[in-house]
């Protein structure tokens, strides 16, 4: 399938050219009930905290959109429409999740009992849940080891993996990112992507290829 993600030029300049993908750690991720969609007494609450901070020490996120097309999207992960937008073929596999969308939080009060190693099988099985406020990411996700952190930049990254094969580059429309830079990003190994600016469209609020070749230099 041909999933979608977004990020800045600087960074997805810098993926293209390491052949890797930022990995965001739990703590970081813009929502403050990632992993938290489940709740219950005090007993509860804290069990399932203390498997959210176990399991964020060991596993990140990297996430995708089934969309290149929300303007929402683009502003608020590909720096307000100055980014970039890489566009993968990924083979479906057991990490890779569609995230399911729910208007309330699922209580857990039957667990007064609930332990630590039980808290985390229960958010194993349920960190692809969010609130729907955020369906209009259309998102997916993919559960991945951390490993070890890079150590200059002091993040995650995954390399891209042998499901992962780069398909498309759109370039947002506020994005300075000239073609000559991106060409040589890319190079010979990337001959085949496709490489085009956006823009946004006339007739509805989508994001869409423009057509004007003058448009980008």
């Amino acid at each position: 399938m041909r999933l979608y993600y977004f990020t800045s030029a600087r960074f997805g300049l810098e993926a293209i050219r390491d052949q890797r993908l930022k990995i965001s750690t739990v703590g970081d991720l813009n929502d403050p009930f990632e992993w938290l969609s489940i709740t219950g007494d005090r007993h509860v609450r804290r069990v399932m905290r203390k498997a959210r901070a176990e399991l964020g020490a060991q596993l990140g996120l990297i996430c995708f959109s089934s969309s290149c097309r929300h303007p929402l999207l683009w502003a608020h992960y590909a720096d307000n429409h100055r980014g970039l937008c890489l566009g993968f073929d990924i083979k479906e596999h057991n990490e890779l999740r569609e995230v399911d969308y729910i208007r309330e939080r699922m209580g857990w009060s039957e667990f007064r009992s609930l332990t630590s190693e039980e808290g985390v099988r229960i958010l194993l099985s349920y960190f692809s849940v969010k609130f729907d406020a955020w369906s209009y990411e259309s998102e997916y996700r993919m559960l991945v080891e951390l490993g070890n952190q890079d150590p200059v930049s002091g993040l995650f990254f995954q390399s891209f993996q042998p499901h992962m094969t780069l398909r498309q580059v759109l370039v947002g429309e506020r994005c300075d990112i000239t073609r000559r830079q991106l060409d040589r990003v890319l190079g010979s190994e990337f001959e085949e992507v496709e490489r085009f600016k956006v823009r946004a469209a006339f007739r509805n609020f989508d994001i869409v290829r423009n057509l004007r070749e003058s448009a980008w230099n």
